[in-house]
């Protein structure tokens, strides 16, 4: 990964450098190669910015993409659920509403309740945690197909 300080570094040494060899004939162009200097090392600061997230989107599509690849490696419903709500959790400050939704998901279909209780049979408890996980396989692959996955 590329670190800011240093391209923020280099490219104000080459500005600085590039405006030691143009030459000074008065107080305005001195200004004009400041200028010149800083709006260089602001745009790659910038890019780099950029690129960085980029990437980071990318890395990110990755990761959803190999957690549905595992997810048969996963032995039950609740395992994956809990796979993909620490993904989500992972990333919601690129993906907010989907860790939200899912959250949402989970609660309504009691996916950390006990398997028996008063209103649910262990049947409906499965049920449940199937869809939950199916819901759950989508919006992982949702973000994996988002992000230009396949």
């Amino acid at each position: 990964m590329v670190d800011f300080w240093l391209v923020l570094s280099a490219v104000g040494s080459i500005a600085s450098l590039i405006g030691l060899l143009l030459p000074f004939q008065n107080k305005s162009q001195r200004i004009l190669h400041v200028a010149y200097g800083l709006a260089v090392t602001l745009l790659a600061f910038t890019a780099v910015w950029f690129w960085q997230e980029n990437q980071r989107i990318h890395r990110i599509e990755q990761s959803a993409q190999r957690l549905l690849a595992h997810s048969e490696h996963i032995s039950t419903d609740l395992g994956f659920i809990q796979a993909a709500l620490a993904f989500l959790e992972k990333n919601r400050d690129i993906y907010p509403d989907t860790y939200y939704r899912a959250l949402e998901i989970c609660k309504l279909n009691n996916c950390s309740s006990a398997q028996y209780t008063d209103k649910n049979t262990g049947l409906d408890h499965v049920f449940n945690l199937q869809a939950v996980a199916e819901a759950f396989r989508g919006l992982i692959s949702g973000i994996g197909t988002l992000e230009g996955g396949g």
